[in-house]
């Protein structure tokens, strides 16, 4: 079973990556209206940047509680998007999963 800390840094991490396609679901759409406002494209365009940096951050506490190497992973996370994120994801809970049967 993931620890408490972990899991809450996951959760969170996986709750600023879902307002992040929120924004961009947002953004994308509102440029494709007819009549632009420039104010609502401006506070989407913010909220996609802050929310993308909360995730990584988020993702970064995630490594640093599970004892990784925090350089690494997050060159990885930055240049590979979600999937990095997602694909880390997948390891951690495969390592939860076989700790698991272990014990």
């Amino acid at each position: 079973m993931m620890k408490p800390a972990v899991k809450n840094a996951v959760e969170s991490a996986l709750v600023a990556l879902a307002v992040a396609a929120c924004c961009l679901w947002f953004l994308i759409s509102a440029a494709n209206a007819e009549e632009v406002a420039p104010a609502r494209m401006a506070l989407l365009g913010i909220g996609l940047g802050c929310s993308i940096v909360a995730h990584w951050t988020f993702m970064g506490v995630v490594l640093k509680r599970t004892g990784r190497g925090i350089f690494p992973w997050m060159i990885a996370f930055v240049l590979a998007g979600p999937v990095g994120s997602a694909a880390f994801l997948a390891l951690l809970a495969s390592e939860d999963g076989q700790q698991a049967s272990q014990t």
